[in-house]
């Protein structure tokens, strides 16, 4: 494919629920003018919420999931941004980490001569929950200070629901950083403005001690860690470095009792991301949940039921998955 001129590429990053999704889903339903977006995404897990929710006209939605984009060879990365230049020919290209995932290894990446003549690296954008920042363990993950690093524009979310507090401190960090950030902001309901995907990328790399750190700041667990199973209902669950994932894939024409599957949702504790797509009785619903909050909102019909947790440590997913089933229109008492 003979490229005319270079693609604006963006690389939008944070950490689980900073609320990624939903400022890429905010730029995508913005006027494009025309232009066709894409948009690769990496989701910690196997099972792709994202893509599904993401999905526009005019927009072509690339996923990786499982792993990161950020390892070591970025074969996934490189693969998908070929594909999606190749059979998209898109305007512009937004790249969506896992939350887990370290942004270094990918900018190095984008910028390396194969792809300098096709890419027009643009401003790293770094969305921060600044509620988050009150939590020390969250301060000294390497990954999080890998994104702050990275970050061309860094972005204060949810500044609908922080307290002023909240806000002094998230001021008091920025301030504190070196060398200092140009563009610090404060965005809510995810509402991030196109106009910052047009500034300019560093021209310098990252630290060279940034580059090559572990996704997670913890070895992998021993043992069998994945059980996957290839029949309705699909499901998965894993263990990869300090966190427990498990997936379920429920087939379209499978209906759920929203209020009995609701009372299943809200009653998962202990969690770090619960994320999900089903067809309810009321409609199709869009469920994703963080430490802090939890969102429920009407969705488009999808192609299938999905849901994904993220938690500390291994929940009893059998016991989730029967109380799943449980709440289909029909098992409901």
């Amino acid at each position: 494919m003979k490229i005319s001129q270079r693609v604006p590429v963006n690389l939008i990053t944070g950490f689980l629920g900073a609320g990624k999704t939903t400022a890429i889903k905010h730029l995508l339903a913005q006027g494009r003018g025309g232009e066709r977006w894409a948009v690769l995404v990496n989701e910690f897990g196997k099972v792709g919420i994202d893509q599904s929710v993401l999905a526009a006209d005019e927009v072509v939605i690339r996923e990786v999931p499982g792993g990161c984009l950020c390892c070591t060879n970025n074969l996934p990365l490189q693969m998908g941004l070929s594909q999606l230049l190749a059979k998209a020919n898109p305007s512009r290209i937004l790249i969506e980490p896992t939350g887990l995932g370290h942004p270094a290894r990918v900018l190095e990446l984008l910028r390396e001569s194969h792809w300098r003549e096709t890419l027009d690296v643009r401003a790293t954008i770094t969305l921060v929950d600044a509620r988050e920042l009150a939590d020390p363990r969250v301060l000294e993950h390497e990954t999080f200070r890998a994104q702050i690093e990275a970050a061309d524009v860094l972005v204060f979310s949810k500044d609908d629901v922080l307290t002023d507090a909240e806000r002094e401190r998230a001021r008091a960090f920025a301030a504190d950083l070196l060398p200092p950030k140009s563009h610090i902001h404060f965005m809510a309901n995810g509402e991030l403005p196109r106009a910052w995907l047009e500034l300019p990328g560093r021209a310098a790399p990252l630290r060279r001690s940034l580059l090559h750190v572990p996704m997670l700041n913890v070895p992998m667990q021993n043992g069998p860690t994945v059980v996957e199973i290839n029949e309705p209902p699909y499901h998965y669950s894993e263990l990869v470095g300090e966190a427990a994932i498990a997936g379920w894939v429920f087939p379209r024409d499978w209906v759920f009792t929203s209020s009995a599957l609701l009372n299943v949702l809200f009653g998962l504790h202990d969690t770090l991301r619960v994320k999900g797509v089903f067809h309810t009785d009321q409609g199709w619903i869009f469920f994703n949940a963080t430490r802090y909050e939890t969102a429920v909102n009407s969705e488009v019909p999808r192609a299938d039921n999905r849901l994904e947790i993220i938690a500390p440590v291994a929940l009893d997913w059998a016991r989730i998955e029967q109380v799943l089933l449980a709440a289909r229109v029909g098992e409901v008492d």
